[in-house]
């Protein structure tokens, strides 16, 4: 039997899905074992942030919180510090645009963006409960890509024409299955 509808409203659907990550993160900040990266995880969260495109603290902080799920949600102070710590230490820039920092990776960044082991990390920091299939473990580019979804349905929501909706709609769907099929891999 066939779910779709001559009538399908696409922004509904976005709403949805907003409403599915916001819930999503409202029950992940309700749990008592909430995430509390260590330095290593912290700065890789930072410098995946910022790994494709140059950005302001604000727009890391809720990058970062909308990445995880909302597993963890920095406070800017955490965010603020890190960039410190990475600026210092040569894997970040920084410039002053306007009234606001932007900050952009350096290729040593790149490099120990590349490099980071977050299973080992979270191992050495000895976290109780610790599972490798946390999202701070995940592979970087996986995450970005994760972010850029959000957007674009949205815009397609907003902006596009009923046969661009229809032909993402099927793409999607295509994407979907596949994802199950990796999913179900052992």
């Amino acid at each position: 039997m066939s779910t779709t509808s001559k009538n399908f409203d696409p922004s509904q659907k976005i709403d949805e899905l907003i409403g599915f990550v916001r819930n999503r993160a409202n029950d992940m900040r309700g749990r008592a074992n909430k995430a509390n990266p260590n330095q290593k995880q912290a700065e890789a969260a930072v410098l995946n942030a910022i790994a494709t495109e140059s950005k302001n603290a604000a727009e890391i902080t809720r990058g970062i919180s909308l990445s995880s799920g909302g597993a963890w949600v920095p406070t800017s102070g955490e965010v603020q510090a890190t960039l410190k710590l990475l600026t210092e230490s040569g894997l970040a820039t920084s410039k002053t645009k306007g009234d606001r920092k932007i900050y952009s990776i350096t290729p040593a960044g790149l490099d120990a963006l590349d490099a980071a082991d977050f299973t080992e990390a979270a191992r050495d920091s000895g976290e109780q409960g610790y599972t490798s299939k946390g999202w701070m473990t995940c592979d970087p580019n996986y995450l970005y890509s994760a972010t850029k979804l959000g957007p674009v349905l949205l815009d397609l929501a907003q902006t596009g024409t009923r046969d661009q909706q229809t032909r993402a709609a099927e793409i999607l769907e295509q994407a979907r299955h596949q994802l199950h099929v990796i999913l179900a891999e052992n």
